[in-house]
């Protein structure tokens, strides 16, 4: 009876081993299959952009974006490829605009290739993620995401949210505003007004975009003196421990995707986010770009202009 059982129990493991391998055979084709797709993605673009044609944009103001790879790619949740990424920064790069993009060399020729006929209008900054300003936190960054502390109670990382899993992705986009510092101190177009754009935001939606390229955004250039983004809840009645636990909460209060204000008003929110991360690394705290823009929000109201609604509403309105 022992060796019957035995028995079962080993052809249990077996089928359980070869479910198993089977699972991640499939797991790895699907994963090449989606490089292919999204591979044949940007040679598609290649092949119908033709390039801009005579100006016909506004230029009273300075859009910034930057993509870097931070290996999504191979990650095991919420996977997006490289080229995948390129496809969305195209609906960015098709944006008759100023533009200063931060990219690393080997996305270089695809922007220049994007951005021919607005050669004049586009400043390609080379950077690698080892040259961010917040680099160095980043060991600091994955000791407190493995810490027991950062853990315990924690939303986003029982459900293997890329913010609670992956130091890399909190550092990318926390860097977003230092990005934006760094144009603002070069400034090759003398704008006076600044507009961060993710470099894949809209997820490739073509829609959220103006056929055109042609962006005139009166709804953020009206408010020079404050930072404008989009606000998802209201910001008003947050408690106390509400904000002290959002790290830790699986919902955003902010959509980081778009910001934009004056050069003075940026340069304000440069300064308090650098405050806030400081914070965290003492507290030992750390979140994605959304949480961390939310405490420099409760930290001086006055220097921002929430505007209640969804991911993109900040874009839609195309004039």
């Amino acid at each position: 009876m022992k060796g019957s059982g035995l028995g079962r129990w080993t052809s249990r493991s077996r089928f359980c081993v070869s479910l198993g391998l089977l699972l991640l055979l499939a797991l790895v084709l699907s994963h090449q299959y989606n490089t292919y797709l999204d591979a044949n993605k940007v040679q598609q673009i290649r092949d119908t952009w033709p390039g801009f044609e005579q100006e016909k944009g506004n230029y009273s103001f300075t859009v910034v974006t930057g993509l870097f790879d931070i290996g999504r790619g191979s990650w095991w949740t919420q996977t997006r490829s490289y080229n995948e990424y390129l496809s969305h920064l195209f609906q960015i790069l098709k944006l008759d605009v100023n533009l200063i993009i931060f990219i690393e060399p080997k996305g270089k020729d695809f922007v220049a290739w994007a951005r021919q006929g607005r050669e004049q209008r586009t400043k390609i900054i080379i950077q690698e993620i080892k040259d961010l300003e917040y680099f160095p936190l980043l060991g600091r960054i994955t000791e407190i995401m493995e810490s027991e502390q950062f853990q315990n109670a924690n939303e986003n990382y029982k459900k293997g949210k890329c913010e609670a899993v992956f130091p890399l992705y909190n550092l990318v986009t926390n860097s977003k505003i230092t990005l934006v510092h760094q144009a603002i101190s070069r400034n090759p177009f003398s704008s006076h007004y600044f507009i961060w754009l993710d470099g894949g935001y809209g997820h490739g939606n073509s829609s959220l975009f103006p056929k055109d390229g042609v962006w005139v955004p009166r709804h953020l250039l009206s408010h020079p003196d404050q930072v404008s983004f989009v606000a998802l809840r209201n910001l008003a009645d947050k408690k106390t421990e509400e904000v002290h636990n959002l790290h830790k909460a699986d919902i955003a209060w902010i959509a980081g995707g778009l910001f934009a204000g004056g050069t003075a008003a940026m340069e304000a929110f440069y300064a308090a986010h650098r405050s806030v991360l400081q914070d965290y690394m003492m507290e030992g705290k750390i979140d994605d770009d959304q949480t961390t823009f939310s405490d420099c929000y409760f930290k001086q109201p006055s220097n921002y202009r929430p505007v209640l609604g969804s991911w993109y509403d900040l874009l839609e309105p195309f004039t």
